[in-house]
């Protein structure tokens, strides 16, 4: 029988919530939680012989000493592969679920499988090095995503290979060169006489379907209108109290400017991973401009300013991860009365 270990976070190991999300890496005999569906997926071929689980917090905010423990743990079982998930669109847990895949990968030089939303930040990070099913949302589409995970997993066992992104199914991964019968050329000229003719059509690499946004209409009087400060420029308090990633970011952090009449560099600095901050953080205020938006409420130019800014980073995270922050920014501006957004960016 072919050994499986399998990763989960604290929820999933029916350890607690996000008051467990501070849980140290830990392991339990055979299967648990959505494993026991895997399990009867795999039938008699496979056994889920150990659960591995980490707190999402913990595996953040101490990553390199939470994988080297988990590698101990996983290697100790001896496993023939690793399935680590289903993560769907939780980003702290699929972070962890790539974390600990590649690490696997790398080390222990045998098989892995994960499984996650398109739009979990983890999908980014690892599409292209190892598969990567493709779920829904939440956990109400488990049965779903452990179906196609365990008819990926009985074919891996058996010695097939099976590239990131390569099939139905699978997040895109890379590119890859393959025989066709027909020139590109010929192709091409076939897509574009389709076109024309209105006939059917398919592109043989087809783009993102990207929403289209209407703008919001303008601030018609700024001396009476209230504004918040938001930046993409990974502006945090110096320590990172909150783990704001530096790219693939899957949070954001509301930070007090209450009594604050400029941002000063002993409090202030960017975590952003896709430019050269120091400009930044000699001064904070070159990207969130507090000190001058002071002047201008104190001039009548501006009716007032929000209290708190809200920061995070945009390098490298998915629209549909982006997407969401910005709905619960925005609910929670409008609860507070707030009129418009200035919005920064590195």
């Amino acid at each position: 029988m072919k050994r499986i270990v399998h990763y989960v976070n604290q929820f999933f190991a029916g350890l607690g919530g996000e008051e467990s999300a501070g849980l140290v890496p830990g392991h339990l005999a055979g299967a648990t939680g959505p494993g026991r569906l895997l399990q009867t997926l795999l039938g008699e071929g496979a056994g889920i012989v150990a659960t591995v689980y980490c707190g999402d917090d913990h595996f953040s905010e101490n990553e390199e000493e939470a994988t080297a423990r988990l590698l101990e743990l996983i290697a100790a079982a001896k496993p023939d592969l690793l399935f680590a998930g289903p993560a769907f669109g939780s980003g702290r847990y699929g972070l962890a679920c790539a974390g600990v895949c590649r690490a696997v990968n790398a080390e222990l030089g045998i098989p892995v499988v994960t499984a996650m939303a398109l739009s979990n930040p983890g999908a980014d990070l690892i599409r292209r090095e190892i598969p990567v099913v493709r779920t829904g949302e939440s956990s109400g589409d488990m049965r779903a995503a452990l179906d196609q995970s365990a008819g990926l997993i009985a074919r891996i066992l058996t010695g097939e290979t099976v590239a990131p992104g390569s099939e139905e199914g699978l997040i895109r991964g890379g590119r890859w060169n393959t025989r066709a019968s027909r020139r590109a050329a010929e192709r091409a000229v076939d897509l574009l006489l389709a076109k024309v003719a209105g006939g059917p059509m398919e592109t043989e690499i087809p783009l993102p379907a990207l929403e289209e946004v209407e703008p919001a209409p303008g601030i018609r009087d700024l001396g009476h209108a209230k504004v918040a400060l938001v930046t993409t420029g990974g502006l945090v308090p110096r320590g990172n109290p909150d783990g704001i990633k530096s790219y693939l970011s899957t949070h954001f952090g509301a930070y007090g400017l209450e009594s604050k009449e400029h941002l000063t560099a002993d409090e202030f600095e960017s975590v952003h991973g896709g430019f050269f901050t120091a400009a930044v953080n000699e001064d904070p205020n070159r990207l969130i401009p507090l000190d001058v938006l002071r002047d201008a409420v104190r001039e009548g130019s501006l009716g007032g300013l929000h209290e708190y800014f809200y920061s995070t980073t945009g390098n490298g995270t998915p629209i549909e991860t982006a997407a969401g922050m910005a709905r619960d920014i925005a609910a929670s501006l409008e609860e507070d009365g707030v009129d418009g957004v200035i919005l920064t960016s590195a």
